[in-house]
């Protein structure tokens, strides 16, 4: 079940994500973060985030907000799923929930970034698996050898914004 993510959900999510020891640190400080101004106020301009559970234990979330100065763009700054039950199928799940949502938003583009290490390329082939182009990369940008890989996805545009022909 994927539902709208609670502010008691915050100590277990950023466990999962220290789970997968994919993060560090001060990565792990900032999703605490991110968390608690999601609940305290961003989550009235359009942030969201929602959390997967399966037998009423959260086992992954995703977070997206609108990408600022963007003609309707869209960022996805968390997609997390408990180690445990990673390659079944729940990160494109939660992915694809957030994709749905943006859509009916009216969004138009969706970027993800992630990081060129070779601890990131089944990130990357997830993102590509899941219809994702790289769109750009940015040498050394987390860290000397550490690129930053940006992917997007484009949605189909309204038929009212379709080019007449």
């Amino acid at each position: 079940m994927i539902r709208p993510t609670l502010p008691e959900d915050t100590p277990r999510l950023v466990a999962l994500t220290e789970a997968t020891r994919m993060f560090r640190p001060l990565e792990l400080e900032t999703l605490r973060e991110v968390l608690d101004d999601y609940h305290a106020v961003n989550h009235e301009s359009r942030h969201r985030c929602v959390t997967l559970e399966l037998d009423d234990q959260p086992i992954g979330f995703c977070y997206w907000a609108p990408a600022a100065m963007t003609d309707r763009g869209w960022y996805l700054y968390w997609i997390v799923v408990d180690p445990d039950y990673q390659g079944r199928g729940f990160g494109r799940k939660l992915l694809r929930e957030a994709e749905d949502a943006i859509v009916v938003e009216g969004g138009r583009m969706l970027l993800v970034e992630t990081s060129g290490t070779e601890a990131y390329a089944a990130t990357r082939e997830f993102y590509r698996r899941c219809g994702y182009a790289e769109a750009a990369r940015v040498p050394d940008y987390y860290a000397n050898g550490d690129d930053q890989i940006i992917f997007s996805l484009r949605f189909p545009a309204p038929l009212m914004e379709q080019p007449y022909g």
